[in-house]
């Protein structure tokens, strides 16, 4: 039972960290949030260790916790760490990618499209992270996606705190042009456009952090 109220209070905490409820640099108290989830502190504090050790937040003793504040250089280096492992990825699964993961990508760029007319932030970056993870998971290699999630959650956490304005017209844009190279046959151009959207939405997250 304690197991399964860790997961609980993991996973409720988790989603208040990365939908911005808990902000970066920001401190809460062990108990207040057990006291907040209506769980035992027990599991808060397992569940804070889980957290702790996928970089999202860090344990204070004797004072509870806070939420990670992301600095450029640490962005910096999840986006060009992302961008080298989804490139090579990339090339790596060229050839594995169907007619049908084509249609499949496509609905999720009509998706993203959708989002950004009606202004659903969240969904939007939902879907668009759900773009890449299909790509990434024709790879089947665990490594790569246990290692990608926790970049993804960290990107996430910043996409959601500076996005007054984001880009998802010109994120739409490069994911046709990702789609164009599949389906142009062209591996190298479909590596470089993946590696170009991680890219220029750094460089576009900068210039919001600035």
């Amino acid at each position: 039972m304690n197991k399964n109220l860790s997961a609980i209070a993991y996973e409720k905490l988790k989603e208040m960290i990365l939908s911005g409820e808990l902000s970066q640099g920001q401190a809460f108290s062990i108990n207040a949030m057990a006291e907040k989830l209506q769980i035992s502190r027990t599991p808060v504090t397992n569940a804070c260790q889980r957290l702790e050790n996928e970089k999202l937040l860090t344990i204070m003793p004797k004072q509870g916790a806070v939420i990670n504040t992301i600095s450029i250089e640490t962005a910096r280096g999840i986006y060009e760490l992302r961008a080298a492992i989804e490139s090579y990825n990339g090339r790596k699964v060229f050839d594995l990618l169907s007619d049908s993961d084509i249609i499949y990508l496509e609905d999720s760029i009509l998706k993203q499209k959708e989002f950004s007319k009606d202004g659903k932030i969240k969904e939007f970056m939902d879907e668009d992270s759900n773009f890449h993870r299909y790509i990434l998971e024709k790879n089947r290699n665990k490594e790569i996606l246990d290692t990608i999630n926790g970049l993804y959650d960290r990107a996430y956490m910043l996409g959601i705190s500076n996005s007054k304005g984001m880009r998802s017209a010109q994120s739409i844009s490069e994911h046709e042009k990702i789609i164009l190279a599949l389906k142009n046959r062209d591996r190298q151009g479909f590596a470089d456009a993946i590696e170009e959207n991680i890219l220029n939405g750094f460089r576009h997250l900068t210039s919001q952090m600035l």
